[in-house]
């Protein structure tokens, strides 16, 4: 199965293309003789993401997403599949080659006030990228463009002699955006950027985010809880469960109709800003929690919580298949 996305054509080739990747984790047994066991964090996740395009993955904790960030990083490896960047096959990149991949795939991290050197003035820290790739000699080389990208973020040219406990938390993670572009990347791998920040400011990022994605083309994998996010800011969603993608669409698509009831709960919690519609709303709660994916149960792998949950369910996985153009769901009564 390939979960395409509908805008590729041979004209516009994804820059991304991820096919049956799985990831494991070997766990510990707990003594020094215990045999090591195999926990698969990933299975079969399929999907594209063009130039200068978003595509959300959505997921409670424990299901996934923060994983698949870091495969397409190759911050870990994949245990199969495979996964494409600007052309090439990058799934077993190593050494030099995957130190040149870097420069064109950046990180923004979830927490401003963690992923900054506390010992570090700003200009030092979006310079130390330039550096470490040999793209400057010095901190006095790389200040143009440090003042450059600091201006892109809205920050002020005094903020490069400052330290980051003299900013908030929204300024920081602008911070960490200007660090992110210091290279040039075409693809930026968001990990819940805006979930630390005040409520009052994650727009501010966002909205950031946005501007910089249509000025220079940037492509977005965006991780987050809060759908109200991912509705603004994605093209396309990807809904995670257990390790695996259960859905796949279009935002619009999606959020209009969703076909897995995983979709549907997650879609449920998400307020309205009219109180009287607020109230007419089904909310659907899933009761209990993740299964263990070291002893995932048979069959579907939220039929344990699913409300619609029939006997073939516990039998047998259902398929990953198109319910509508464009639009992709693991469900056997939908």
């Amino acid at each position: 199965m390939s979960a395409k996305a509908e805008h590729t054509t041979p004209q516009q080739s994804p820059l991304l293309r991820v096919r049956d990747l799985s990831v494991n984790y070997e766990i510990s047994g707990g003594g020094f003789f215990a045999n090591r066991r195999v926990l698969t964090a990933l299975e079969g996740i399929n999907f594209d993401l063009g130039p200068g395009e978003t595509i959300g993955l959505v997921g409670e904790s424990g299901s996934g997403k923060t994983t698949l960030g870091r495969a397409i990083l190759r911050q870990v490896n994949a245990a199969s599949g495979t996964i494409s960047f600007d052309g090439q096959d990058i799934t077993r990149t190593k050494g030099r080659s995957l130190r040149r991949l870097r420069k064109g795939m950046q990180v923004i991290l979830q927490d401003p006030y963690a992923s900054l050197n506390p010992r570090m003035r700003v200009a030092d820290i979006v310079a130390e990228p330039l550096q470490v790739h040999g793209i400057v000699r010095s901190r006095e080389d790389a200040m143009q463009s440090v003042l450059e990208l600091l201006d892109r973020v809205g920050l002020p040219a005094d903020s490069a002699q400052r330290y980051p406990h003299a900013f908030s938390g929204g300024q920081r993670q602008r911070i960490g955006i200007a660090r992110a572009l210091a290279l040039k990347p075409k693809l930026i791998v968001a990990d819940e950027p805006v979930s630390a920040l005040d409520v009052s400011v994650r727009a501010q990022v966002v909205n950031l985010m946005r501007k910089l994605q249509r000025d220079i083309q940037l492509s977005y994998v965006f991780i987050a809880h809060d759908l109200s996010i991912i509705r603004h800011i994605s093209h396309r969603v990807a809904i995670l469960y257990a390790g695996q993608m259960v859905e796949y669409a279009d935002k619009k698509a999606l959020f209009k109709k969703p076909y897995h009831p995983y979709t549907e709960a997650l879609l449920s919690a998400v307020p309205v800003p009219n109180p009287s519609a607020q109230k007419r709303r089904r909310r659907i709660v899933c009761d209990g929690e993740l299964p263990d994916l070291l002893h995932p149960p048979a069959g579907c792998r939220f039929r344990t919580r699913c409300p619609l949950a029939s006997e073939r369910c516990s039998k047998e996985a259902p398929p990953f298949e198109q319910k509508a153009p464009g639009h992709w769901a693991a469900c056997w009564n939908r």
